[in-house]
């Protein structure tokens, strides 16, 4: 991909944006790429590779493999689901990856603040794949709500303390529980995780933690708020937690926005 198809791309991917995100920016596109000579994501999945279809951008992806050559990744792929030009893509991608043992697809997220996971939503791109022989794997869910222009009224938090660095702001009640958000882009903000102590669930902390962090960007500016919950699979140990803050942020006003699915292919699986 040359320069001149940056402002093409980037369409395309705020195009297929979920909502609550904020717009594909250039500079996310080239440092997530390495175009600019810092990826994001360094790591032994070069080289990279870029597909563009006719005179306009009508599709991208992006095509790596890891260092032995054995596992192919089609990191992300956009193509306004239309139906001609996201196939041509994967078969184009499938075929360079060829002598892979195994090809995974969305993985290992996409441009900007991407969990790994295709949304569901994007109907037409999964249905390719499956047609193609990738098996789905669920990779949880993405959650979104808006935070209003006025001063929020939500319930007086316990004493948090809040620590930041040039990129994340850390909110902790001491010893009990901790969370970490960001500023994304103006208006709109992450809730990256939330974490109660074993000892101390169940005692509703998680829900005045979140409401911190809600009430935090808010006075950040923040007017958006998305987040990414790993509900996909409970286990004994761990469902009750996951149930519970699927539940915490259902009160708290978030949606699901989408369900999210990763997807790979053995080599010799039908399809393509």
């Amino acid at each position: 991909m040359t320069r001149s198809h940056l402002a093409g791309v980037v369409d395309l991917i705020t195009a297929d944006g979920l909502p609550g995100l904020p717009p594909c920016h250039p500079g996310e596109l080239l440092r997530a790429t390495g175009l600019s000579g810092t990826p994001s994501c360094p790591g032994p999945t070069a080289p990279r590779s870029f597909v563009a279809i006719g005179d306009r951008v009508l599709g991208a992806a992006e095509i790596a493999r890891d260092s032995t050559g054995d596992v192919g990744s089609i990191r992300w792929l956009h193509a306004r689901e239309e139906p001609a030009v996201v196939g041509e893509l994967l078969d184009h991608a499938i075929a360079r990856l060829t002598g892979c043992e195994v090809i995974e697809a969305f993985t290992s997220g996409g441009v900007g603040p991407v969990a790994a996971g295709l949304p569901t939503v994007r109907r037409t791109t999964e249905e390719a794949l499956l047609a193609r022989g990738f098996a789905a794997i669920p990779a949880g869910r993405y959650l979104f709500r808006s935070l209003p222009s006025a001063p929020m009224a939500l319930p007086d938090p316990p004493r948090i303390e809040v620590t930041a660095n040039a990129r994340r702001h850390r909110l902790t009640i001491p010893r009990l529980a901790a969370a970490t958000v960001s500023v994304l882009t103006p208006g709109h903000g992450m809730v990256h995780w939330i974490e109660v102590h074993p000892d101390h669930r169940g005692q509703g902390l998680g829900a005045q933690l979140l409401n911190a962090c809600l009430r935090h960007l808010h006075r950040l500016g923040v007017r958006q708020v998305i987040g990414f919950l790993d509900d996909h699979n409970l286990t004994a140990d761990d469902g009750h937690g996951r149930v519970g803050a699927h539940m915490i942020c259902t009160r708290a006003g978030f949606v699901t926005g989408a369900q999210l699915a990763t997807y790979s292919k053995l080599a010799g699986a039908g399809g393509g």
